[in-house]
Formats: C-alpha cells, sequence, structure tokens
C-alpha cells in the first residue's frame, strides 16, 4: 500500500488540528484513499508535548523542505517572511504542498504562480477560504463550465459574531468585541480581523480564481467594522436590513468589483441569516444559477478538515488544478473599479436638533434635492437626550458612489452631527 510522508510546520490551532485528525482518522484516511498517510516530521516554537517521539522535530522549518523522506509540506506558520521562504524551498526540492496562508497567496500570487512554474510544483490552499467550507474546490472542479458572475461571503467568523453580539443583545461595538476576545473568537489586537483584512484576503483568491486571474490585493477596496454603532444596526433593522460584514466579487463587463465592507442586507436574504461566528459564502454561476455554503471558518479542526482534504487530494492524484485556475500563460489580469465608480443603494444617517429645524424641512435643508430618497426613519437620539436631537435614517435610489460622495459634501453641516452612509447590497437569494 502507498504511504504518504507529511512534514506539519507550525504547531499552533490549526497545526495541531491536523495533527490530531492525521493520528485520530489514520484508519478512516487509508479506507478512503488505499493510502498510509504518516506525520514524519515537525517544525514549531516548542517541541509539543502530544507528539509522538518518532517524529523527527526541526527548530528551523526550512530544514522541512530539506528532509528526504518528506512528500508534502504543509505551511501553517502565516505570515509572508519564512512562510514565503518555506513554500519555494519545499517547491524547489520536490515537495508538494499545502498552506492555509491566504495572505501571502492573495499579496505574492504572482511570485508564487512563477516558483510553480519554474519547478513544476503543486499549491493547495483549500483551508486558506473559509475554513471547512469546499468553496475552492466548488469553483475550481464543480463550477468548471460556469462563468461565476457573483460572490458575497461572510468571511471573517469575528466580525459576523461582533455584529450579531451587536443586533440581537443590543450591545455597543466596544462591548461586543470584548465579549468576542474572552470567548476567544478576537485575537488580543483584533485589528486584522475587524479592519477588513482578512476577508480582502479571502474574497482577492475567490475573485482569482472565479476570473482565472492573478491575485490583486493592491487594487481591492478594504473597510471593516469599527465604525458600525449600535444606531446603524437598529435603524437598519427598523428599515428590515441586517448589518455584515461582505466580500464582495462581482463581474461588470470586463470589469470587476473586488471589495470589503459592512453592508446592508435585507434581513429575509439568506446570507443574512448566516449569524454568530459561521461563514457564508453564496456564488452566482452562469449555469448553476445560486449555491451557498455556510459552515465553520475557523478553528483547529474545521480548518485543519480543509487542509487533510489537501493532503488526500494530492496524494490520490485528485487535484491537479492549477493554481489560479487556468495555466500560468492563459492568467489575466483583472481590472477592478473603484469603489467611486460602485453603482447601487446606500443607507444614510445623521442627527439634527428637532429645535432648530422640523422633521418636514430636514431633508430639503440637507440635501437640496441633490440624492433621491427611497425611504425615511426618524428616531429620538438618545446619544444626545438633552438636546432634542432626531436620529434620521435614510435609503437612497441606485447612485454611483461618486456622485453621493459629491452631494455628501455639499451638505449643509450647520443642523447635523454624525453624518454617515453604509452600502446597500442585494443578492436576490
Amino acid at each position: 500500500m502507498k504511504k504518504v510522508n507529511i512534514a506539519i510546520a507550525g504547531l499552533g490551532t490549526v497545526g495541531t488540528g491536523v495533527y490530531q485528525i492525521l493520528q485520530n482518522n489514520k484508519d478512516l484516511l487509508t479506507l478512503r484513499s488505499n493510502i498510509i498517510f504518516e506525520v514524519v516530521a515537525v517544525s514549531s516554537r516548542s517541541k509539543k508535548d502530544f507528539l509522538d517521539p518518532k517524529i523527527r522535530f526541526y527548530e528551523n522549518p526550512l530544514h522541512l523542505a530539506q528532509d528526504a523522506n518528506v512528500d508534502i509540506v504543509v505551511e501553517l506558520i502565516g505570515g509572508c517572511d519564512i512562510a514565503k521562504d518555506l513554500i519555494h524551498s519545499a517547491l524547489k526540492n520536490n515537495k508538494k504542498v499545502v498552506t492555509a496562508n491566504k495572505a501571502l497567496l492573495a499579496l505574492h500570487g504572482a511570485e508564487i504562480q512563477s516558483w510553480v512554474d519554474k519547478y513544476h510544483g503543486h499549491i493547495a490552499f483549500e483551508s486558506a477560504v473559509a475554513g471547512a467550507n469546499p468553496v475552492i474546490k466548488a469553483v475550481r472542479e464543480s463550477f468548471v463550465s460556469n462563468e461565476i458572475t457573483e460572490i458575497f461571503g461572510i468571511l471573517n467568523g469575528t466580525c459576523n459574531f461582533i455584529l450579531t453580539k451587536m443586533k440581537n443583545e443590543k450591545q455597543d461595538y466596544k462591548i461586543a468585541l470584548n465579549e468576542a476576545q474572552k470567548l476567544g473568537y478576537a485575537e488580543a489586537d483584533p485589528t486584522f480581523d475587524i479592519k477588513g483584512n482578512d476577508s480582502a484576503h479571502k474574497i482577492v483568491l475567490l475573485s482569482a480564481l472565479a476570473q482565472s486571474s492573478l491575485p490583486d490585493y493592491e487594487n481591492s477596496f478594504v473597510e471593516g467594522i469599527d465604525q458600525i454603532t449600535i444606531d446603524d444596526i437598529n435603524l437598519a433593522e427598523e428599515f428590515g436590513y441586517k448589518i455584515k460584514l461582505l466580500g464582495i466579487y462581482k463581474r461588470l463587463g470586463d470589469r470587476v468589483q473586488q471589495s470589503v465592507y459592512p453592508a446592508l442586507i435585507k434581513a429575509t436574504e439568506k446570507i443574512a441569516q448566516v449569524d454568530g461566528s459561521y461563514n457564508a459564502v453564496l456564488s452566482k454561476g452562469s449555469n448553476f444559477e445560486y449555491n451557498l455554503m455556510i459552515g465553520r471558518g475557523a478553528g483547529g479542526l474545521p480548518t485543519g478538515s480543509a487542509v487533510v482534504a489537501d493532503i488526500v487530494d494530492i496524494a490520490t492524484g485528485r487535484n491537479k488544478n492549477f493554481l489560479f485556475n487556468a495555466d500560468s500563460v492563459n492568467l489575466t489580469k483583472n481590472k477592478i473599479i473603484k469603489i467611486k465608480e460602485r453603482v447601487g443603494q446606500y443607507f444614510i444617517s445623521f442627527s439634527f436638533d428637532k429645535n432648530e429645524v422640523s422633521k418636514n424641512n430636514i431633508l430639503d435643508e440637507v440635501f437640496a434635492n441633490r440624492t433621491k430618497i427611497d425611504k425615511v426613519i426618524y428616531q429620538i437620539d438618545e446619544n444626545f437626550p438633552e438636546q432634542n436631537m432626531v436620529r434620521v435614517g435614510l435609503i437612497t435610489d441606485s447612485h454611483q458612489e461618486k456622485d453621493l460622495l459629491d452631494a455628501l459634501e455639499m451638505v449643509n453641516k450647520n443642523h447635523i452631527k454624525n453624518l454617515k452612509f453604509i452600502r446597500i447590497e442585494q443578492t436576490n437569494f
């Protein structure tokens, strides 16, 4: 029976999960692949007590790539420094590579593609996007006959957990973030998640696969959830919307939108109903119409499950797909629109003193008919109860964002406070 030897670089949450799955499900994996999988070498900051003593331990992860007894190198270090060197060295030494490193692929995809070409190598990265949800496999294999026209993704469980807490328990953003940190959903420094960077790396990869193009992070628009308030959540709810941090890919003729931002989405839409720390990816294709995947997007065992699936696919020869869904000579370069070119509806909110201006003429006072308004809601602004402030939420008709920004720039700000806008999205599913 064939045997495949595996080296794991990084024994954090995901690396430990991978090790546990390979050890605890060894017989099941052999039954379903007719292959024996064995972890023969590891590298981490410190040697772990749970490791089988027969496994070789390297302080320097680059030594894994030089180990002649290793067939597949699993890179779970993260970052773009030593992890990048390890992947390069592994390919150079004729090793297959499995990685969960979305940042490295999103930021350095073109260079890594050149290594794959040069060394006739193979890299699998199912675990880099949406954890246990087989999104990459779906785009590469199940959707192979489709033009992927849209992808909407809830791609960060930390942000989804925070926004869900804010809505369901009427918590302020900072309180919800603090609870996420206590429960282990958010890091001590949550910047990477809440600013949208993590989601952006993932939508960049999905966009590249959907378009058969090189990843382009630099031209993506990225906005996080750290400016979302409980007032935004409450006003959105009155209109029948939820706020979700969405990674968005849209094919717009010969150009694409590739963005991450918090957006209002109707509470009746299926992706809006995915709450807590779950991930969801809604895809629209030319032949299958809609596909929605929901599941755990992080954690040792869910993400480790995706890593092990890649290991098995490589070992069985099932996964011989191109890195970014086409031969490198045929990869295109996305023409990504600027966010100011986005066309859609917007949610606008602000506060005004009802003693200074009445509700009847506040919209004329503020906007002077420069934007078409679809719906309006007024609330007492509890942030300024002693000042008789009223909070206004309104939904516009469809506008190009540049025109909206121009209109907001010209707003008479003598009588209003806290003017802001949030984009509205519709999936029609």
